[in-house]
């Protein structure tokens, strides 16, 4: 009877290979729709719990969570380092800035300007090489030291496209690459705030010769006194000297992005976010509600999508309906001809279950084979990592 089935089947392969196609997808859709939100809210969920609170400028507390924990988006306000040193000072408060104004790599990899905190905060934990030491130097997540290779210098992008009027981008010495974390980390290149800063342009080198750092006319620094534009601009941290480069103003005045608090108690947690309830300039955010309320929209994009594959799945079972009644009236002629022949009913009826069940069991492995490949395919369409 197999015999038979495969042969028939091999007749009418166009048939056939639709059939397989429409029931797989069919099924594919939905399961992998379940699977992927459910990994999906997984990770999300995990990354919003840590750290468990941000401060930052008031403004927008979504893009406040997406800049500060997934490094995507727009942060708009800006805080001081001033308010990073008020929060540090309280010892039930684990805290680390950040500084995520820059980017590598054509803007695909953001610059995380932080200190040690937030590596001991977050567990990471350095593979090869180890931690930025001094400035220019920095440390590159998993994908970023993929990409790289062997590559040991990164070089930063311009902040605007045309880059009229700035200096050249700088060149970071890659001292360190991280373990893999399936993290938006990953995808991260971390350096320390003074390095940051430099980036910013709140500091310069200058030596002999009249060459250093450049002071680009965006910078903070153009037209003050003793931050000179030099005429030759070194953009190689690595080829000056350390001690040579310098910052002008009031460090607790340069910029950062927002804070990263790990409260040591519960009671720490309350007594900080009652503190800034009520300042018009500066919040604070529980990433993990911010996350409640995305999965809220989530969930219902899911409900639609459900909806969408219910009637899909309604719309292929009339076609494979439509296509089976069809086949049986082509083979009518057939089927008789086998009764004559002496085949008993059973016989024939045994012959078209067996090719239903070929056509499910090839319907089954498509689908299977449907799904690792939406499943492969969805992390680049729903990463916001």
């Amino acid at each position: 009877m197999i015999r038979l089935a495969i042969a028939y089947m091999s007749s009418q392969w166009k048939l056939v290979t639709t059939l397989i196609i429409i029931i797989g997808l069919s099924l594919a859709l939905p399961i992998t729709s379940v699977k992927v939100v459910a990994r999906y809210q997984s990770e999300l969920k995990s990354r919003s719990l840590n750290p468990p609170l941000l401060v930052g400028a008031r403004g927008d507390r979504f893009d406040l969570v997406l800049r500060s924990q997934f490094f995507v988006g727009e942060l708009q306000q800006s805080l001081t380092y001033r308010e990073f040193e008020r929060l540090k000072r309280n010892d039930e408060l684990v805290c680390a800035p950040l500084h995520l104004v820059h980017s590598a790599g054509q803007g695909k990899w953001p610059i995380i300007g932080t200190s040690s905190v937030y590596f001991n905060a977050q567990s990471l934990v350095v593979d090869q090489g180890q931690l930025f030491t001094e400035i220019g130097q920095c440390v590159v997540g998993a994908d970023v030291a993929e990409y790289l290779q062997s590559i040991s210098v990164l070089k930063s992008d311009m902040s605007s496209v045309f880059g009229f009027g700035e200096m050249l981008p700088y060149e970071l010495q890659v001292s360190g690459v991280l373990e893999r974390k399936g993290t938006p980390d990953d995808r991260a290149v971390f350096v320390s705030l003074e390095t940051a800063w430099l980036l910013d342009g709140y500091g310069h080198a200058h030596r002999d010769g009249d060459n250093g750092t450049a002071v680009n006319r965006n910078s903070v620094l153009h037209g003050l006194e003793g931050a000179h534009i030099p005429q030759r601009s070194e953009t190689d941290l690595s080829v000056i000297d350390k001690h040579l480069i310098h910052f002008h103003g009031d460090r607790s005045d340069y910029r950062i992005s927002s804070v990263a608090v790990w409260p040591t108690t519960q009671e720490a947690s309350a007594l900080l976010r009652v503190d800034y309830q009520d300042d018009r300039t500066t919040q604070v955010v529980v990433p993990g509600d911010e996350f409640e309320k995305l999965m809220k929209q989530v969930v219902r994009v899911k409900d639609i999508l459900d909806l969408v594959f219910a009637i899909l799945l309604c719309i292929s079972a009339v076609m494979v309906l439509v296509a089976i009644v069809q086949s049986f009236q082509l083979r009518k002629t057939d089927l008789e001809t086998m009764r004559y022949l002496g085949c008993s009913l059973s016989k024939v009826r045994l012959l078209l279950l067996t090719e239903f069940s070929l056509v499910a069991g090839l319907a089954v492995v498509a689908c299977l084979v449907f799904v690792m490949l939406l499943e492969s395919v969805a992390p680049t369409l729903l990463s916001i990592v």
